[in-house]
């Protein structure tokens, strides 16, 4: 490996992550999980609106930023007096159809304001911050041979839940632009002469054998009939529906919806978020539905917290704990899951959690993949 050739690949390390030597297919019965990440803190009180016995102090709390009664007709009527943000009403059809589920007042104990702290909490399912690898390495959970890829993220490069030696993952922009970088790498083998080098070259080779096959799936690739919004959520949940409806049955593939961290104008961004978001899990929904694959899959939204009950005078919410998320997916029981959490009880102007995100994550291991619990103590829930 000459010098060009050594840095040209070394620039690529960040991008590329993890990467095993073969593109494992998971049978026809594959269960595919899905992430979203809301990323910046979505607001939940805006998201999941209640409209019943707290109507009163939602009303109190935002008297700018409440979505008011007349926005909230009865098409968006949920259960337990909740209605659907109205720029999700893409998603209403999925709730009337029993394909979506809430859980609300999703948090952690003692929880921490800062993006950073809170999203390596979520990445590690390590409250304490003991803990560096993703919790999707965690033993058991997810094949941890070398020749097996676990999970691919579309549109950003933080490995985030699948970090650590064991992560299994790539990340790319798209398929196409990965496939495109890897023609900057020798496609020689050289015998290494130190620990380093070795790690490089069988990185190196495993890239190679990873775009070998995703360019087998992909070739002859069928197009879909189904429009995606044409912003990079929709785009990149496109290119997430393409693997797999050409047969990349992974355990697992992220997409990110960046903008939630809504301190100042949150009116006009959120509901722009919100229409976003319900668009392109309503096309996702469509060619998964067209495909035969909905059973197979899983769509789970989360987010690094919440944002507090209250306005502040920049007609925008701050950082706050609690929040609520929502799994689609054709086997998923309809529901609003967890207990509301108090609008006057307040922690610190904050919701108080009533449901430890580990819940999410031991439901998905227990009840989606069949896999022992990991998270001792954390019972999952019977949103699938």
């Amino acid at each position: 490996m000459n010098r060009r050739d050594f840095i040209k690949y070394a620039s690529m390390t960040s991008l590329a992550g993890m990467i095993p030597s073969v593109l494992a297919q998971n049978p026809s019965n594959a269960k595919i999980l899905v992430l979203v990440e809301l990323k910046g803190g979505n607001d939940g009180l805006n998201t999941l609106i209640p409209h019943g016995k707290q109507a009163q102090a939602y009303h109190d709390a935002r008297s700018k930023l409440k979505i008011t009664s007349q926005q909230l007709n009865r098409n968006l009527e949920l259960d337990q007096g909740f209605y659907l943000n109205p720029y999700l009403k893409e998603l209403k059809y999925l709730w009337d159809k029993g394909d979506m589920a809430w859980i609300q007042g999703v948090g952690y104990p003692h929880s921490n304001r800062s993006h950073f702290y809170s999203i390596d909490v979520w990445n590690t399912a390590d409250p304490n911050h003991r803990n560096t690898n993703g919790w999707l390495t965690t033993k058991g959970l997810l094949s941890n041979k070398p020749n097996a890829l676990n999970g691919i993220i579309i549109g950003d490069d933080n490995m985030g839940p699948f970090a650590g030696k064991d992560g299994h993952a790539v990340a790319m922009q798209n398929p196409r632009t990965f496939r495109r970088q890897t023609q900057y790498l020798n496609r020689k083998r050289y015998r290494a002469v130190n620990d380093s080098l070795k790690h490089l070259l069988s990185t190196q080779n495993q890239i190679h054998a990873a775009v070998d096959l995703l360019e087998k799936k992909l070739h002859n690739s069928s197009r879909q009939a189904v429009n995606f919004p044409s912003g990079d959520f929709g785009r990149d949940l496109q290119q997430v529906s393409n693997l797999i409806v050409n047969g990349v049955h992974l355990p697992v593939f992220k997409v990110t919806l960046a903008g939630f961290d809504t301190h100042a104008g949150q009116h006009g961004t959120h509901n722009n978020l919100m229409y976003e978001l319900g668009g392109g899990l309503r096309a996702f929904y469509n060619s998964m539905q067209k495909a035969g694959l909905w059973d197979n899959v899983l769509v789970m939204t989360y987010s690094e917290f919440g944002r507090r009950v209250a306005e502040n005078s920049s007609q925008g919410t701050d950082h706050g704990s609690a929040s609520a998320h929502f799994v689609l997916g054709g086997k998923v029981n309809k529901g609003i899951y967890g207990k509301e959490p108090s609008l006057i009880d307040l922690d610190d102007g904050d919701l108080r959690s009533t449901v430890d995100f580990r819940q999410l994550y031991a439901t998905i291991a227990q009840r989606w993949w069949r896999r022992p619990n990991p998270w001792h103590g954390h019972h999952p829930l019977p949103f699938v």
